[in-house]
């Protein structure tokens, strides 16, 4: 595979499309694994990061991995321990597994857990956003402004999660209880002031803030919509105000049936949605685009539950294609996996996602010359 022509820059391709405005063609995005982003490394013959986003056509980089600020912290960034478990710098714990298909890191050991008091919070060793160095960001970011750039990493719901459990901070959730307002306030203020610190260093570089927060199961959400109303609405709106003020789009992940709270979402800001899970309940891409396509871009809607795993590249290239027509009309669409690509998906069926999301792109060029 090769680098796909267009008549737009990558950067430009993709805000056009947040715009709800018609590109040239429909942009790209890419998220694997590390085992998957080896395995294509390998299959296209490139040993870097460009130049398999180059291979695949995507017009958007993810920073995290790729351009970080320096770390400066008293601690190690990530440390392994006995069983091999290893530990980040919030004391987030994981471990890899092998499962049918490969490996894959799954959190473990969640070290809040057992608390009781909130004032045991105060005596945890939280990370602080000084630990950080952006001094030479800006700088670093130069080599990648021909590609929209997003910042991703932030996370006011699911990061608590994997310290405390996900069922404690439900049950945290569902009695009300200060612990669990006290983590997400910790997550929430401690984003808000990275991300403020990282856009500040690099002014106009940085095009969109990704906020992951899963809240939908496979048919219904994770707490009743009064719940997310309540306890994340108002802080995920802290990071959208946030990224807003420097110009910066937002970009909402959440897995699952997420249908009752995406007006919620819309009302505080979100630009662009994802990833729309297709085999979810209410979430089915005509509708969304009938009913919101005027107030919000998509992004993703091509199936990793099924589609990719199990289907053919012929089935994959038709639902490429079906995905560009519904959602891509009229603009506000970007073409993405939706979830990280895993072990689980056949080579030949990547190469058919990229292939046929490119290469509309490449006959408008070629008309256009």
């Amino acid at each position: 595979m090769r680098k796909r022509p267009g008549t737009m820059r990558s950067k430009d391709r993709v805000l056009c499309a947040v715009l709800r405005q018609e590109p040239d063609a429909v942009p790209v995005d890419f998220s694997a694994n590390p085992w998957v982003l080896q395995r294509l490394k390998t299959a296209f013959g490139v040993d870097d990061h460009r130049s398999l986003l180059d291979a695949l056509g995507a017009d958007i980089v993810d920073l995290r991995g790729v351009v970080d600020p320096m770390y400066r912290g008293p601690i190690p960034w990530r440390r392994t321990s006995a069983g091999g478990v290893q530990q980040n710098i919030w004391g987030m714990r994981t471990r890899i597994s092998q499962t049918a298909t490969g490996p894959e890191e799954m959190y473990c050991e969640f070290p809040l857990r057992p608390v009781q008091d909130p004032d045991e919070l105060e005596h945890y060793p939280w990370p602080s956003v000084d630990w950080f160095d952006f001094s030479d960001f800006a700088g670093r970011l130069q080599p990648w402004r021909d590609r929209a750039i997003m910042a991703s990493g932030a996370s006011i719901w699911q990061h608590p999660s994997f310290l405390r459990g996900l069922d404690e901070l439900l049950m945290d959730v569902a009695t009300a209880s200060p612990i669990g307002g006290a983590l997400l306030d910790r997550f929430t203020d401690f984003y808000v002031a990275y991300f403020d610190r990282m856009f500040a260093a690099a002014p106009g570089a940085i095009d969109i803030l990704r906020i992951a927060d899963d809240l939908g199961m496979q048919d219904r959400l994770l707490l009743s919509p009064s719940a997310i109303r309540e306890h994340l609405i108002p802080r995920i709106a802290r990071l959208v105000d946030m990224a807003h003020a420097h110009g910066v789009k937002v970009m909402f992940h959440s897995c699952g049936s997420i249908r009752p709270i995406i007006p919620d979402l819309l009302d505080i800001g979100i630009d662009i949605l994802d990833p729309i899970q297709v085999a979810a309940r209410d979430m089915d891409p005509a509708v969304l685009k009938r009913d919101i396509g005027d107030r919000v871009c998509f992004h993703g809607a091509i199936d990793t539950q099924y589609l990719l795993p199990q289907g053919t590249p012929a089935e994959v290239a038709k639902t490429v294609r079906q995905m560009i027509d519904t959602l891509g009309r009229g603009g506000g669409y970007i073409v993405a996996p939706s979830h990280v690509l895993q072990m689980d998906v056949p080579l030949e069926n990547i190469r058919a996602l990229y292939e046929t999301a490119t290469a509309r792109r490449a006959r408008t060029a070629l008309l256009r010359t």
